[in-house]
């Protein structure tokens, strides 16, 4: 059967208790959102149920439909909270660069050390930290079916991301942002990191290691540096 959609509209604005409901509306509303991130990330959006996204939230079935107009409106809430963590943990290195690259031409050394800041913020967030799980679950799903829930992660984040490097890539090798070679040479620089989180379990047993620790984190930023410096035609 195909898969069924969330709504094409904008998604349904926050909701907040106003004289009595529901206590602490904001806490729950967020605790609601955690929960139904492993679920949707585990079942997919058909397989969950809102009877199950509510029990794994510990809530009633009409809460619901109080914070986020249901299982719809929930969805959508997911990926904006996905877009929002990024966000927070990215943007303001993806600020400076921008503001960075509006100024005057920058040497090679001062743009790999842009680039290396950049890739090593993206390393810490999805390999250091074990935390977005399932997020990555949620995401891969939206990648195989993409609904307006990708488009919210994708605008507010994932292009911001691969802009700024396509930038600085172009800037390395002398190339314009439309070429299409060179956004696939940016795709491949993040896909590099990207790997290492969707394949988390087979890099660990590959590397013989139980987790990635602050010492293995290190190694893998000292390990892409040096590889995307040899692919970008060295210092």
């Amino acid at each position: 059967m195909p898969r069924a959609a969330p709504p094409s509209g904008p998604p349904p604005k926050r909701r907040h208790p106003v004289g009595g409901g529901y206590p602490r509306g904001d806490e729950t509303r967020s605790k609601i959102i955690i929960a139904a991130l492993e679920v949707f990330g585990t079942s997919g959006f058909d397989g969950a149920s809102t009877r199950l996204l509510a029990d794994k939230a510990g809530v009633n079935l009409p809460a619901l439909q109080y914070y986020f107009d249901g299982k719809e409106g929930l969805y959508l809430a997911c990926a904006d909270y996905i877009a929002d963590q990024l966000e927070a943990r990215l943007g303001a290195r993806i600020q400076h660069i921008d503001a960075v690259l509006m100024g005057e031409d920058l040497a090679r050394a001062d743009l790999l050390t842009l680039l290396y800041a950049f890739l090593d913020d993206l390393v810490d967030f999805f390999v250091g930290d074990h935390g977005p799980e399932t997020w990555v679950l949620f995401i891969v799903r939206e990648q195989a079916q993409p609904t307006r829930a990708f488009d919210i992660i994708f605008t507010r984040v994932m292009s911001r991301s691969l802009t700024v490097c396509t930038r600085l890539v172009g800037r390395l090798l002398g190339l314009p942002t439309t070429d299409p070679v060179l956004r696939i040479r940016a795709l491949a620089v993040l896909g590099q990191i990207v790997f290492f989180r969707t394949a988390r379990e087979t890099a660990l047993r590959m590397l013989g290691w139980p987790r990635f620790d602050a010492e293995h984190v290190a190694l893998v930023k000292q390990a892409l540096r040096e590889q995307v410096t040899a692919a970008l035609g060295g210092v």
